[in-house]
């Protein structure tokens, strides 16, 4: 199964598929707009494409009508900056831009662009998430993205995705292809609803499985229509799954199965934890897991290698060592017979030579008893180059802000260097996030 088109093969067409607050379609209706498409998609056949920053919707429509039938898709989120897409269009050799009107594909010529290269699959270009750089592109097909995705139609009838990643990102895809793979419903909420919309929404629709960055089940778990919801199935991603969030979506759903889920737009799908428990079991970088090899960095990196398959940057350049590792960049720490994730290594502050990471503060504060959200971040300084800062949501926004800032700086200074404990202690509403509910960093 190596397209989109084949899975409709494979699952009853009276089934829902995509839904929206207003939109409801089966696996039926998405037929019927690919038939309705038929002669367009010839005009546009093994071209190269982009689609720029549409809907949630629109895009997860338009992956049915291109997969299998154009060379690649360049997905092109709406959170990129405008001043990129010139270079990405160039880089990806785009000959159409492509949307949809009234479910009929409609194009701009860009560019006719001559390109010998050719492969049995489309290639789908996904950005990295640029949290710390610039984003690069890189190169999937639907079999690499698909790997781990679980094809069973007859236990995939029973549940209902919620989709809150971003459809363009990596992560959001992995959440698409799962629902449309297992002939499961898939519930979209678009970037610009709010928190309480997108609750609202999955509400509607009886959503009983959602994957999601710990900063957006945080929210889930401090807004009001909590109580409305009730998953089986529960995953976490994008950012490091610490005990409190996983403990603490246990106990709320406690009939749900619980994921941690490692993976990232260059090396794809690493591996998953169930035992709700943060951090890895050592063993996985002693005997790897699930064909992916684990080692460590000389700088204590987290290191990745798919035996089955090999990703590349657009660009050409390597995303490999000599020995066919992915360095991803993550610290880790091996505490007796378990992995930990301290955090990325370029996202370090440099506080008088010594670098911090902000997600081990983020943690400290997360089990101090005071703080249900925390971001941590550099304010500039001329006598250290960098003070640590923090701003923190409540458990209890009742609380009195002095004993609150005292309890919290007197535990930061018990479980802290004295450079690594927050000179600045700000108290807030919510958090920012991304269009993919990761905490926004830059």
């Amino acid at each position: 199964m190596n397209s989109l088109k084949k899975v409709l093969s494979n699952i009853p067409l009276d089934r829902n598929a995509l839904m929206t607050d207003t939109i409801s379609l089966t696996y039926g209706d998405i037929q019927k707009v690919i038939e309705k498409n038929s002669e367009i998609i010839k005009q546009i056949k093994s071209s190269n494409v982009v689609i720029n920053g549409r809907s949630r919707f629109e895009f997860a429509k338009l992956l049915f009508l291109l997969d299998g039938e154009v060379k690649s898709i360049l997905f092109l989120p709406q959170d990129i900056d405008a001043s990129l897409h010139d270079r990405y269009y160039e880089e990806a050799q785009i000959n159409f831009e492509v949307y949809l009107e009234n479910d009929i594909i409609k194009y701009n010529f860009i560019n006719k662009i001559e390109n010998t290269n050719s492969s049995n699959e489309t290639i789908w270009i996904i950005p990295t998430s640029g949290t710390t750089n610039i984003p690069k592109l890189v190169a999937h097909t639907f079999n690499s993205l698909t790997r781990t995705a679980k094809s069973d139609t007859d236990i995939g009838k029973t549940f209902r995705w919620g989709l809150v990643f971003d459809i363009y990102r990596f992560s959001g895809i992995q959440v698409f292809l799962q629902a449309m793979l297992s002939g499961s419903a898939l519930i979209i909420s678009e970037a610009n609803a709010s928190m309480s919309e997108i609750l609202n929404n999955l509400t509607l629709h009886h959503c009983n499985a959602l994957s999601a960055t710990p900063s957006f089940w945080r929210k889930v778990l401090m807004s009001k229509e909590l109580n409305e919801l009730d998953f089986t199935i529960i995953t976490l991603g994008g950012e490091i799954a610490d005990e409190n969030i996983l403990q603490a979506l246990k106990v709320k759903f406690s009939h749900a199965k619980i994921l941690h889920i490692y993976a990232s737009t260059e090396a794809g799908v690493g591996f998953s934890v169930n035992d709700a428990h943060a951090g890895f079991p050592k063993h996985y970088l002693d005997n790897g897991i699930n064909g992916v090899s684990l080692k460590l960095s000389s700088t204590s990196t987290l290191m990745i290698k798919n035996e089955k398959q090999a990703q590349k940057y657009l660009s050409g350049n390597s995303l490999y060592e000599d020995d066919g590792f992915i360095d991803t960049g993550d610290i880790v720490e091996i505490k007796g017979e378990r992995v930990y994730f301290l955090g990325r290594d370029s996202g370090a502050i440099n506080v008088g030579g010594n670098k911090v990471q902000p997600e081990e503060i983020e943690h400290v504060l997360l089990n101090s008893g005071y703080v249900h959200a925390a971001f941590v971040y550099p304010k500039k300084n001329p006598m250290m180059g960098n003070i640590v800062c923090a701003d923190v949501v409540l458990y209890d926004e009742t609380t009195d802000a002095k004993i609150a800032k005292t309890g919290i700086l007197q535990y930061c200074r018990e479980k802290l260097e004295n450079f690594k404990v927050p000179g600045i202690i700000k108290f807030v509403a919510e958090l920012e996030t991304t269009q993919s509910g990761k905490l926004k960093r830059s």
